[in-house]
C-alpha cells in the first residue's frame, strides 16, 4: 500500500475519532435536564409532550443513526467513564450520560463482560428509598436496564435474578412503577424459562400491584409477565395453582363490582376487563387438540360475569369495545379449545348488536370466523349468523349517506365478509347475501374513509382470488371447482360496473392517493387472475366515463388520450405501482 494511501487512512481514523468525540460531547451537554425542571417533569419516558421529551426523542434517533460512527461500545464506555470521573456531578449531569447509554445499550454485543456487568451492578445498588437518589436518575437507570435485555438473557443467571429483584422493589414507588413494570415485561420476553424459579415472587408482586393499582399500565405489565412465565410451566398442577391465584382475584373483584348496578361502575369494570385481556393475551400454552386446556374451568367461571357485563352495559361503546377485546383474546388464547363457548358467545354478540350496533361486535365476529370458519360442524351456524348480521348492518348503511356516516361499521363489516370468503367460501358464495354486499360497493366507491374503503376493496380482492384454479387457502380441494365457478360468475356480473365506479372515483371524485393505491391493487388482481377478460371490461367501463363537460361543449379528454390510457393499462405489467401511475396520469387530464 502506498504511503499516500496509508496517510489517508490514518487521517480518516483521526477525523472519525474527532467527529466521534465532538458528537458525544455535544449530545452530553445538550441532553442535560435544566436545573429549574422539577422532579415530576424531569423523568422522560419518551412519550412526554414536553419540549424536552420531544428533543430527547430526536436525539435518540440521531444517536441510533450515527452509531456506526461513534461505535456502540465506545459510546457506552465513554459515558460510563464520564459518570465515574467525578463524584461531585449534579444529578442533571449524571442523568444525561445515563440516557445516552440507554440509547445504545441494545446495540452492545452479548459477550461484552467488562463494562456492562459494572454498569448493571451500579444501577441495582442504587438505594431505593426516596430522597437519597434523584428519581430521574433511577428512572433512566431502569430504562437502561430494559435496553440490555438481550445481554441479560445471554449471561449469568444470578445477574438476571438480581435485576428482577431490584425492579420488583421499585414497584412501591408510584413514580417508578410504570417504567419498572415495563422493564420486567421486556426482560421476561427474553427470559421466560430462566424466570420460572422466580415465579412465586413475581406472582406475589403482581397480586399486590393488581390490588393496589388495579388496571394501571404497571399492573397490566406484571399480569402479562406472570402469564408468560406460567405458560412455560411443565407441571399441570403448578399451572392450575398459579392460574387460580391469578384469576381468583379478578373474579372476586368483578363479582363485587357487579353486585351493585351503577353508572359509576364503568371505569372499574373497564379496568378489570383490561386486566383479563392482558392475561389471556399473554397465555400461550402449547396444548394439543386432544388435551384439556388449562383455562377451560376459569372461562366457565368468567362467562356468567362477562354475560352480565355486556347485557347490562352494552349501551356504552367504550365498555363494549373492552368487553369484545377480552372475548377476542380468550378465543385467540384457547383457539380450538374455546369451541365449546362458540354458541353462547355468538348469541350474546348478535343480541347485543341488534340492540346497540357497535362496530366492535362485527370485528369480534370476524375473529370468531377466522378461528372456527373451517370447522364443518359450525359452518351452518356461521352462515345463518352472517345473514342476520348483513340484514341488520344494511338496515343502517342503506340510509341516506349511510356509508359516509358509519365508516367504522363499513370497515368491520367488509372485514368480516372477507373472513367468510376465506374460511367458508363455498357456503358463503351460495348464500343469498353476497350479491347485495358487492352491489353496495358500486355507489360508494368514492368513499373517502381510508380504512372503510380499503376493507371494501380487500373484500373484492379476496373474491377475485377465488377464481384461481390453484387457490392454496381452500382446504377442501373437492370444492375448488364449484367455488371457482361461483366466484367467476359474480366477477363477470359485477366487475365491469365496479371498474367504471372506481375510475369515476379517481378521475371525477378525486379520491385520496391512498384509496387510489388500493384501487390499483384491485385492478392488478383482476389483471392477474382474469387477464383474458380485463381488456373487454376496461373498454366497456371507459365508454361510460365522460370525455366532455356536462353540456358537451368542451372536450376534456380526447379520444386519443382515452385510447392511450386504455392501451397503457392493458399493456402495462401487473404491478400496482405501475397501474397507480397510469391512473394518476389519466386523472390529471380531468383537472
Amino acid at each position: 500500500m502506498s504511503q499516500r494511501r496509508v496517510g489517508a487512512l490514518q487521517l480518516q481514523r483521526v477525523t472519525n475519532r474527532r467527529i466521534d468525540h465532538h458528537l458525544l460531547i455535544m449530545m452530553f451537554v445538550q441532553l442535560g435536564i435544566p436545573p429549574e425542571t422539577d422532579e415530576k417533569n424531569s423523568k422522560n419516558n419518551g412519550t412526554s409532550n414536553s419540549d424536552l421529551g420531544e428533543f430527547r426523542y430526536r436525539v435518540q434517533c440521531l444517536i441510533e443513526d450515527t452509531i456506526y460512527i461513534t461505535g456502540a461500545l465506545n459510546c457506552f464506555q465513554r459515558m460510563f467513564d464520564k459518570l465515574q470521573s467525578s463524584s461531585s456531578l449534579s444529578w442533571e449531569e449524571s442523568e444525561a450520560p445515563l440516557y445516552i447509554m440507554s440509547c445504545v445499550a441494545s446495540y452492545l454485543p452479548p459477550d461484552e463482560d467488562k463494562i456492562v456487568p459494572n454498569v448493571i451492578q451500579a444501577i441495582i445498588s442504587t438505594p431505593i428509598q426516596p430522597g437519597i437518589v434523584h428519581t430521574a436518575l433511577k428512572y433512566t437507570g431502569v430504562r437502561l436496564i430494559s435496553q440490555l435485555e438481550n445481554w441479560i438473557a445471554n449471561n449469568d443467571q444470578q445477574i438476571l435474578k438480581s435485576v428482577i429483584q431490584y425492579l420488583l422493589s421499585l414497584l412501591v414507588d408510584k413514580e417508578l412503577r410504570h417504567i419498572s413494570g415495563d422493564a420486567i415485561l421486556i426482560i421476561s420476553q427474553q427470559c421466560r424459562k430462566q424466570l420460572l424459579n422466580d415465579l412465586d415472587q413475581i406472582i406475589q408482586a403482581t397480586l399486590w400491584l393488581d390490588l393496589n393499582d388495579s388496571g394501571s399500565d404497571a399492573a397490566q405489565c406484571l399480569l402479562k409477565v406472570s402469564s408468560k412465565i406460567i405458560s412455560r410451566l411443565i407441571s399441570i398442577d403448578d399451572i392450575h395453582r398459579y392460574l387460580k391465584l391469578l384469576f381468583d382475584q379478578q373474579i372476586q373483584s368483578l363479582t363485587q363490582i357487579l353486585s351493585t348496578q351503577s353508572d359509576t361502575n364503568y371505569s372499574s369494570i373497564i379496568k378489570r376487563l383490561d386486566c383479563l385481556t392482558a392475561i389471556f393475551r399473554s397465555l400461550d400454552f402449547k396444548t394439543t387438540h386432544e388435551e384439556t386446556h388449562p383455562c377451560i374451568t376459569i372461562v366457565q367461571q368468567l362467562m356468567p360475569l362477562l354475560n352480565l357485563i355486556i347485557v347490562r352495559y352494552r349501551s356504552s361503546g367504550k365498555l363494549s369495545e373492552c368487553w369484545s377485546r377480552t372475548i377476542r383474546f380468550i378465543i385467540r388464547s384457547m383457539r380450538s379449545h374455546a369451541k365449546i363457548f362458540f354458541q353462547p358467545i355468538v348469541e350474546l354478540i348478535i343480541s347485543s348488536y341488534d340492540d346497540v350496533p357497535h362496530s366492535c361486535f362485527l370485528y369480534l365476529i370476524s375473529i370468531i370466523i377466522d378461528e372456527y370458519g373451517n370447522d364443518q360442524d359450525l359452518k351452518p351456524s356461521i352462515i345463518v349468523m352472517s345473514e342476520h348480521l348483513t340484514t341488520k348492518t344494511f338496515s343502517i348503511l342503506n340510509k341516506p349517506d349511510g356509508f359516509k356516516q358509519n365508516p367504522d361499521l363499513v370497515d368491520d363489516f367488509y372485514r368480516l365478509s372477507s373472513r367468510l370468503l376465506q374460511r367458508c367460501p363455498l357456503e358463503y358464495l351460495k348464500s343469498g347475501v353476497i350479491q347485495p354486499i358487492i352491489e353496495q360497493i358500486i355507489p360508494n366507491s368514492h368513499l373517502e374513509h381510508r380504512d372503510a374503503s380499503s376493507s371494501m376493496i380487500a373484500f373484492l380482492q379476496t373474491l377475485v382470488k377465488l377464481t384461481s384454479h390453484k387457490n392454496k387457502e381452500i382446504k377442501n380441494k373437492s370444492e375448488l371447482s364449484e367455488i371457482r365457478s361461483l366466484s367467476m360468475s359474480l366477477c363477470e356480473t359485477y366487475i365491469p360496473n365496479l371498474l367504471t365506479a372506481f375510475i369515476r372515483a379517481i378521475v371525477i371524485s378525486r379520491v385520496p392517493s391512498s384509496i387510489r393505491s388500493s384501487i390499483s391493487e384491485f385492478v392488478s388482481e383482476v389483471k392477474t387472475y382474469m387477464s383474458d377478460k380485463f381488456p373487454q371490461w376496461l373498454q366497456k367501463s371507459l365508454t361510460e366515463i365522460p370525455r366532455t363537460s356536462k353540456n358537451g361543449l368542451v372536450e376534456i379528454v380526447t379520444l386519443k388520450q382515452h385510447e392511450q390510457f386504455y392501451k397503457a393499462l392493458c399493456e402495462s405489467d401487473t404491478q400496482p405501482s405501475t397501474i397507480d401511475y397510469e391512473f394518476e396520469t389519466f386523472a390529471k387530464l380531468y383537472r
